[in-house]
C-alpha cells in the first residue's frame, strides 16, 4: 500500500546499495549454486540490481528472497531493512508474516487427512462438522464441500464477522466458525468463484476436528517438521519474534494520504487462511518438496497423484483458475502453481513452474506492495529460465515520448463501476490517481500505457479517443473507466451526509467519502469502492474485494449512525461529525 519512507539518498549505486544492505549469502547455499549444473551467476547479478532499483525508488523497506531449482536452494538473501529504525538488515533468515501463502498449507494437511481416509473432500463439510451453520438462501442449493472451499468455490462469504483481520480480540477457531452461522451464503455452492477467508478458515478447522489435535499443532508435525522447515510457525513464540522483521503498515487519513505506522501484531481467529510464519528458505524448502512430487529428503508428505490435483483447476473448465489451495496460471507460456500473500505490514510471493522444476519466493516487510513483489517475482522467474533452459528474456516494451500536448488529452477525472480515477500531469510525466492509489503511466504507444505503482506492476492503460481527440474512457484492472465532468458538481443526497466519516479499529479503518453523486468506501487502506444503493441505508459492494457483499449503516432511535456493517464484519464509528 502505500510509500515506505527509505531515504534513496542512502545509495549511491546498485553495487554500494547491495554492500550497505545485503543480508549474508550463506556458504552452504553458495556451494549449492555453483555445484548445480545450471550456472545462476549472471542471473543473480541481474536479479540484486533490480532489487537494488527497487530499494532506491523507496518501494519495499527490506525483502528476502530465494531461488530453487529442483531440490536446490541455489540463492537465498536478504535486502533493505527488517527494521528501518533499529537499522537491522534483512537476511535469509528473517521471519515473515506469510498471509494466503498459508493457504497452500492448509490445503495439504486437508489433503493428507483425504489420503488416509479420513476426510472425503465432495462430502458435505457437515459430515465432519455437525455444527457448521450458514443461512443458504437459495432453492435446491447443493451442501458445501472441502474441495469447494479449498478451490473458492463454495459461495461463502470473503471474511467472517468474527476473527478477521479487523478484530484483534484473538478469538479461537470455534469462536471464529461459529460467527459464520448468522451470514449469508453470497452464491450457491459450486455456481461461482469467490475468493474467502472464512472458507479456509472452516477447512483448517475441520482439520483440527478430524485429526483431534489444535491445527497449528497438526501442521508442526506432520507438515512443518518432515520439511524441515525449522524457522516456520503458526503462532509467533519467542523464537521467531527473535527473528521477526517490522511489517510497515500506511493508514488511510481519510483525506486521500496514508500515515505509516508500525504494524499491530496480533494472531487471527482466521489463522489457517493467513497466519503462517516464515521464512525465504523455509519456502524454499516447501518448493524442493513440490518438485520431488511431494517428497523431501527421502519422506513422502503428500502423494503424487494428489499434488497433481492440488495443481489441477477445480469445478470450473478452465486450464488457470484455483486448484486444491493453490493459484493456477501462466508465466509467459509455463503452468505455473502459486499464491501470493498480503497481511499486516507484509507482502509476499511463492512462485513454481513444475514442468522446469524452478521456484522464486519473494517476501516483503511493506503491506500490500503487490507491484514491486510481482516484478521481483516475474524477474527472478525469468532469470532462472533463461539461465536453465535458454529461454531470452523478452524486451521491455520500449517508453513512447509523448509531448506535453498530447498527454493533456488524457487528464481529467473518470469513473468506473468500482473506482474513481484523476489522470494528471506530474512534471513532464502522466500519473493516475485510481481511488488513492497512485501510478505512474508509462506510453509504449499512442493510446496505450502502462502503470506502475504499489499495487501495479506492468499493468495496461488503454486509452479511446473522441473525435475531437481527447480521451473520453479507457480500460485499467479489469474496469471500463469513462470520463466524468469535473465541473458540474454533483451532491450526494443529504440523506447520506450522517454516513460519512470513519469506521473500526484506527489501523484499518473504513472510511466513507463522496465524489461524483456517488458514496465510496476506503477499505483495508487500499482502494475506494463506489457504493450502489440498495436502501436508505444498505449499499451494493462493487466488484473487486467484496462482489456482491453488502455495506449496512445502523442508526440509534434519533437516526444517529454509531456502525457500519461492512460484509457482515461490524465496525463502530470512530469520532463524530
Amino acid at each position: 500500500m502505500r510509500n515506505p519512507t527509505f531515504a534513496s539518498s542512502r545509495f549511491r549505486s546498485p553495487a554500494s546499495s547491495l554492500a550497505l544492505i545485503a543480508g549474508c549469502f550463506l556458504p552452504e547455499l553458495a556451494f549449492a549454486a555453483t555445484a548445480a549444473r545450471t550456472d545462476y551467476s549472471q542471473a543473480i547479478v541481474s536479479l540484486e540490481s533490480a532489487i537494488a532499483d527497487e530499494l532506491t525508488q523507496d518501494s519495499i523497506s527490506g525483502v528476502s528472497v530465494a531461488l530453487v531449482d529442483d531440490q536446490r536452494i541455489v540463492y537465498a538473501r536478504g535486502f533493505g531493512f527488517a527494521d528501518k529504525s533499529r537499522r537491522i538488515p534483512s537476511s535469509a533468515d528473517t521471519v515473515y508474516r506469510a498471509g494466503s501463502i498459508s493457504k497452500l498449507f492448509t490445503a495439504l494437511a486437508a489433503m493428507q487427512l483425504a489420503e488416509q481416509g479420513r476426510l472425503n473432500i465432495d462430502q458435505p463439510v457437515t459430515n465432519y462438522d455437525p455444527g457448521f451453520r450458514i443461512v443458504v438462501p437459495f432453492d435446491d442449493a447443493k451442501p458445501i464441500t472441502l474441495r469447494q472451499l479449498m478451490c473458492h468455490r463454495s459461495g461463502l462469504i470473503r471474511e467472517v464477522p468474527v476473527g478477521s483481520y479487523f478484530d484483534s480480540s484473538e478469538p479461537g477457531a470455534e469462536k471464529t466458525v461459529a460467527s459464520l452461522a448468522s451470514c449469508v451464503l453470497v452464491y450457491p455452492p459450486g455456481t461461482k468463484t469467490k475468493y474467502s477467508n472464512s472458507g479456509v478458515t472452516v477447512v483448517g478447522h475441520i482439520v483440527e476436528k478430524v485429526a483431534r489435535i489444535p491445527f497449528e499443532a497438526y501442521q508442526q508435525k506432520h507438515i512443518l517438521e518432515p520439511l524441515g522447515m525449522n524457522h516456520s510457525g503458526w503462532r509467533l513464540d519467542a523464537q521467531l519474534r527473535f527473528k521477526l522483521a517490522t511489517g510497515y503498515l500506511p493508514v488511510a487519513d481519510g483525506k486521500g494520504g496514508f500515515d505509516e505506522i508500525r504494524a499491530p501484531q496480533f494472531e487471527f481467529g482466521i489463522l489457517p487462511a493467513g497466519n503462517l510464519y516464515t521464512t525465504c528458505e523455509d519456502l524454499g524448502r516447501f518448493l524442493m518438496c513440490l518438485f520431488a512430487e511431494g517428497r523431501i529428503g527421502g519422506r513422502a508428505v503428500i502423494k503424487p497423484e494428489t499434488l497433481a490435483q492440488m495443481f489441477t483447476p477445480q469445478l470450473a473448465k478452465t486450464t488457470n483458475g484455483f486448484g486444491l489451495g493453490f493459484s493456477v496460471g501462466n508465466f509467459r507460456q509455463h503452468k505455473t502453481v502459486s499464491h501470493m500473500g498480503a497481511v499486516y505490514g507484509f507482502t509476499s510471493a511463492l512462485t513454481a513452474i513444475p514442468h522446469h522444476k524452478v521456484g522464486v519466493v519473494v517476501l516483503c516487510n511493506d503491506d500490500i506492495v503487490v507491484g514491486p513483489v510481482r516484478k521481483l517475482n516475474n524477474t527472478a522467474l525469468g532469470l532462472m529460465l533463461e539461465a536453465k533452459i535458454g529461454e531470452t528474456m523478452p524486451a521491455p516494451a520500449s517508453p513512447l515520448k509523448l509531448p506535453a500536448a498530447e498527454l493533456n488529452a488524457f487528464t481529467g477525472d473518470y469513473e468506473s463501476e468500482s473506482f474513481w480515477a484523476k489522470i494528471e500531469m506530474s512534471g513532464s510525466a502522466l500519473q493516475a490517481n485510481i481511488s488513492n492509489q497512485r501510478m505512474v503511466l508509462t506510453a509504449t504507444e499512442p493510446l496505450r500505457f502502462e502503470g506502475h505503482g504499489r499495487l501495479a506492476h506492468q499493468s495496461p492503460f488503454v486509452f479511446q479517443k473522441d473525435a475531437a481527440g481527447r480521451a473520453e474512457s479507457f480500460t485499467a484492472l479489469g474496469q471500463s473507466f469513462r470520463r466524468v465532468d469535473s465541473k458540474a458538481t454533483q451532491e450526494i443526497p443529504g440523506a447520506w451526509r450522517k454516513y460519512l466519516g470513519s469506521y473500526g479499529p484506527s489501523f484499518i479503518p473504513l472510511i466513507i467519502s463522496a465524489r461524483h453523486g456517488h458514496l465510496y468506501a476506503m477499505t483495508e487502506n487500499e482502494f475506494d469502492y463506489r457504493l450502489t444503493p440498495l436502501n436508505p441505508t444498505v449499499f451494493k459492494m462493487p466488484p473487486g474485494l467484496y462482489l456482491d457483499e453488502q455495506l449496512v449503516f445502523q442508526l440509534d432511535a434519533m437516526s444517529r449512525v454509531h456502525s457500519a456493517v461492512l460484509a457482515n464484519m461490524p465496525l463502530r464509528r470512530r469520532g463524530s461529525r
